[in-house]
């Protein structure tokens, strides 16, 4: 029985060159020669390529310690957004408050310099192709807008938190003024109504025996209420001219992400105008070949007439002259 003839090999090692080559060129680099001395061991064509693979790893570690570090910050926002939502005067968790809120400042701010040093390290990549480019303002244009959203978040929170804060104080001030008025009434009332035997002689700033002085005790009640009063409105006031301090801050912060995310909107505004008048100019070229095919096509029927009358005349020649 014979053997099965072995297929026919091709030898395609000239079109992986040829590729590597190209993959060489894409990568922003040249093709070295085989030839070529080598001074540096391994080459200066094989140090950059390595260079920029660690460029690129570099910015998507970053990029995603980012994206983790603004979902760590939304996941705080929501439990702060909780405890802001408390509208109890005897259950207001001031200090849990003032520490998340202190957290989530420095966590913003965190993030702010680490998307600029983001963006700075893509800036840096000015030798990669397009699309790895376009691919590195995407990511950069995500990760602002999300800490934006953050951002605004944050400082509705704050501002639910301002206005409980005002109407604590509003309402702590109206009871002190109700408990001091009902504090001063019963002590006027302990006053003798019946005049005791004597006092007429005795003047108007005597008291009976035994009785203490209605000033006295009214002092005395007073400092103990007023005391706890005015820690407790102290300290009121203290987290609210921190929570003001902390949205002016966040508003500094929240302009600066809304003029970048301004800048971007502009640069895709003038990409969107580029893509109309390419696309006008296309179709414009489009029109124009189409003029053309017909002219041509006009053409050739015209030139196929002349040829079929010459070839008529010829037939006609040879059969009846010749």
């Amino acid at each position: 029985m014979p053997l099965p003839q072995p297929a026919s090999l091709r030898d395609r090692t000239p079109e992986f060159l040829v590729l590597c080559e190209r993959l060489q060129k894409q990568l922003g680099t040249s093709a070295v020669p085989a030839n070529a001395p080598s001074t540096s061991g391994a080459g200066a064509g094989a140090t950059f390529p390595k260079a920029q693979i660690q460029q690129h790893s570099e910015f998507a570690r970053k990029a995603a310690e980012i994206g983790h570090g603004i979902h760590r910050t939304s996941l705080k926002l929501q439990k702060l957004a909780q405890l802001a939502k408390r509208t109890s005067m005897f259950d207001d968790p001031a200090v849990e408050v003032d520490e998340l809120t202190g957290i989530i400042k420095q966590d913003i701010q965190l993030l702010n310099s680490n998307i600029a040093e983001l963006q700075r390290l893509s800036a840096r990549g000015k030798d990669d192709n397009k699309q790895s480019l376009d691919h590195s303002h995407t990511v950069v244009d995500s990760l602002r807008s999300r800490l934006k959203d953050a951002t605004q978040e944050f400082k509705e929170v704050l501002t639910v938190r301002t206005d409980n804060l005002k109407h604590h104080k509003e309402r702590r001030q109206l009871f002190s003024a109700n408990a001091d008025s009902d504090a001063t009434v019963p002590l006027l009332r302990q006053r003798p109504h019946n005049p005791v035997p004597g006092s007429s002689a005795a003047g108007p700033g005597a008291s009976m025996p035994g009785v203490p002085a209605p000033s006295f005790l009214q002092q005395q009640q007073q400092l103990t209420l007023t005391a706890p009063q005015d820690t407790y409105m102290s300290s009121r006031a203290e987290a609210l001219r921190n929570v003001e301090s902390t949205i002016v801050e966040l508003g500094s912060i929240f302009n600066k992400l809304s003029e970048m995310v301004a800048q971007q909107g502009e640069m895709a505004i003038r990409i969107d105008e580029n893509i109309d008048d390419t696309l006008a100019n296309v179709t414009n070229a489009q029109a124009q070949l189409l003029k053309y095919l017909n002219t041509i096509s006009s053409n050739r029927w015209l030139v196929m007439k002349v040829f079929g009358v010459l070839l008529a005349f010829l037939i006609i020649f040879i059969m009846f002259i010749a």
